[in-house]
């Protein structure tokens, strides 16, 4: 049984005033084996670097047994700019749910929307994430979490600090864990501010350790110092499943007090969110604060989000299966949607190459599930007559394992057909797997196929394949299977 425990102070007051006052700084003995930061248990260390304060008011060890507790969190509706060119729209609380696996451990299920979500109709063609802040501005210590990454291109999951006092062109005080920016999950995004333009950032590579969308729940840490040992200055070490993985030390590491938030965004840079919904999956927060031989100011926050409690945020119960191994990863997957959001898109259903490649498409009654389906014909050109639509899962690694099916049948018993499953390498290109699926049937019948990704994969592209006559689609499934 997971329990919860938690003591909070009370919360910060959401002004654009500056306060006074902050934590005494004291004198500490310097251990040079703790500060050794090659050693294979630097992560353990950290209490001899500095002493946790175990009196702390702000220090919360949350395991979300029964939902976000009313006295650690608040949730948000809000929006940041991007600076793209794809409209977003921004966190919303309506995207935060409670679920539990078989053991009964209780999990926060942070949504994000993508491009081809219908849900809303006000906001369809907008991505759109959720998030969750502490009450309290918290100092330095160890901030942790449990969590699988929402595992799509096109959001990002992050872990950060932040406190702006007036404008960030003069205070943007931030502490920064990413995940998934430009479309990758084998980089651990790592950024200090203290003002937009005084930041440092680093991107490290943690493939050996996992690939971070990998479905498990992996242990993202940072330990915040504005003394770091005997150097009078501020360090912040990442770590990943115990295992440092990047520290910046000097003047980009902020003094200043901060919420913690959790959650994923959808800005354009991070890639394409081709895909209707996903979610990150969130087993436990802990902060751990420093004493008192950490330094840091107290300061009022310049906010302009919409707090409010998780009790009165009406957060919806979901099924475990519906956030992990029971979420379809395509889109449109039904054939039910027939409005093509993009030129040449089909809600998920590219045509492939359609300069070079000549088939069509339309979408007719003959449905083995619901009322629509999915006909594609070959073309009346001498060359490349074929007819291909596709969608790519993006970011799907070695070892990454899927169940595909899909229903299908040839309109004339002369008509050629095949589904075509190709895995690709990072960059998109060469393929490192393949398999086909020939359809040989005038009626409907379900193909299936189990994908297990090879060495040097990073994308798995499902390809609907005409080379003679016509063929017709419906009801497309792909499940991650997760050990």
């Amino acid at each position: 049984m997971k329990k919860n425990n938690i003591i909070i102070a009370l919360p910060i007051l959401l002004l654009s005033m500056t306060s006074c006052g902050g934590s005494g700084g004291g004198s500490k003995p310097y251990d040079e084996e703790a500060y050794d930061d090659s050693r294979s248990d630097y992560y353990d260390l950290v209490e001899r670097r500095n002493k946790f304060d175990e009196y702390s008011e702000l220090s919360f060890d949350d395991e979300i047994t029964n939902g976000l507790d009313d006295n650690v969190w608040n949730t948000l509706d809000g929006y940041w700019e991007n600076g793209g060119t794809t409209p977003h729209n921004g966190v919303r609380r309506r995207n935060i749910f409670y679920t539990k696996d078989s053991a009964g451990n209780g999990y926060v299920a942070l949504k994000s929307r993508g491009l081809y979500n219908l849900e809303d109709p006000a906001t369809a063609g907008k991505p759109e994430g959720s998030c969750i802040e502490t009450k309290n501005s918290l100092g330095p210590g160890r901030y942790e979490v449990y969590m699988a990454a929402m595992p799509r291109e096109g959001g990002v999951t992050a872990l950060w600090t932040y406190k702006c006092e007036s404008n960030e062109e003069v205070s943007q005080n931030e502490i920064d864990i990413e995940i998934g920016g430009s479309g990758q999950y084998s980089n651990l995004w790592c950024t200090t501010w203290t003002r937009k333009t005084n930041k440092a950032t680093n991107a490290p590579d943690v493939s050996d350790i996992c690939y971070m969308n990998d479905g498990r729940i992996h242990k993202y840490t940072f330990d915040w110092y504005t003394e770091y040992g005997n150097t009078s200055k501020g360090r912040v070490d990442w770590f990943v499943d115990g295992k440092l993985v990047n520290s910046i030390s000097g003047g980009t590491v902020t003094d200043i007090d901060m919420p913690l938030w959790l959650g994923v965004w959808m800005p354009s840079w991070a890639g394409n969110a081709a895909w209707v919904e996903d979610y990150i999956l969130v087993d436990r927060v802990t902060y751990k604060a420093f004493d008192e031989n950490q330094y840091y100011q107290t300061k009022r926050a310049y906010n302009t989000y919409s707090p409010k409690a998780p009790s009165q945020s009406n957060i919806q119960t979901v099924s475990f299966a519906s956030v992990t191994s029971g979420l379809n990863k395509l889109a449109n997957p039904s054939f039910e949607i027939t409005k093509e959001y993009l030129e040449n898109d089909n809600y998920g259903w590219v045509k492939f190459n359609p300069n070079q490649f000549n088939g069509t498409k339309e979408f007719v009654n003959d449905a083995s599930t619901g009322s629509k389906a999915f006909k594609i014909s070959s073309g009346n050109a001498e060359e490349y007559n074929d007819g291909y639509y596709y969608q790519r899962i993006s970011c799907s690694y070695e070892g990454f394992k899927y169940h595909f099916a899909i229903d299908a049948k040839l309109v004339g018993a002369s008509d050629t057909a095949e589904i075509l499953i190709w895995q690709r390498n990072k960059a998109g290109m060469g393929n490192v797997g393949q398999q086909h699926l020939v359809i040989n049937s005038t009626t409907y019948k379900t193909y299936e196929a189990g994908i297990t990704m090879n060495e040097n994969a990073g994308n798995l592209d499902i390809f609907l394949h005409v080379e003679n006559g016509s063929a017709i689609f419906d009801n497309a499934k792909l499940f991650r299977v997760l050990d």
